[in-house]
């Protein structure tokens, strides 16, 4: 894909879109709650982590997993421990502490997102990686996660 492909590639993406007109929404004296299109913008918002869900699913049934693969092992440590131990050298260094830092510590230790895969099945780009790495990631974030939440709540307490 040249340098022009790549652009139209993400000028057709909405959230392009869609971020500079939340932001500019969200600038009007308007309460958009009191609109009649508000109560199906609420369903679609409820709905958007269980459909990211089951499309993940659906492309897990299509991906052959390996438990072998010690790329996807060396990204899922990467992510779990290295973005905690990284978060506690920034938290220390701007010297956040009490619940904000809890909050971003705990954040910095949560699995990849779904998104990955779905972007990497969108830009049909290392689908079966990206799916690994989502599954393996929030299968070993059950411990980690743990983890990290009782180590913060240690080092930061309230």
């Amino acid at each position: 894909m040249d340098f022009k492909d790549s652009i139209k590639k993400i000028f057709s993406m909405p959230t392009i879109y869609a971020i500079p007109l939340a932001l500019l929404l969200k600038l009007m004296p308007v309460d958009l709650t009191k609109i009649p299109l508000w109560p199906a913008a609420e369903y679609i918002k409820n709905a958007f982590v269980p459909f990211a869900l089951i499309s993940l699913g659906s492309q897990l049934s299509y991906t052959n997993i390996s438990f072998k693969n010690k790329e996807v092992y060396l990204s899922a440590a990467t992510r779990l421990l290295g973005g905690p131990i990284i978060a506690f050298a920034l938290i220390k260094i701007f010297g956040f502490s009490g619940v904000v830092a809890q909050a971003l510590m705990i954040s910095s230790s949560t699995p990849s997102a779904v998104n990955t895969a779905l972007i990497a099945v969108e830009f049909d780009n290392c689908r079966d990686y990206a799916s690994q790495l989502v599954m393996v990631s929030t299968l070993l974030s059950a411990i980690t996660l743990t983890l990290v939440i009782y180590v913060s709540r240690v080092i930061f307490p309230v």
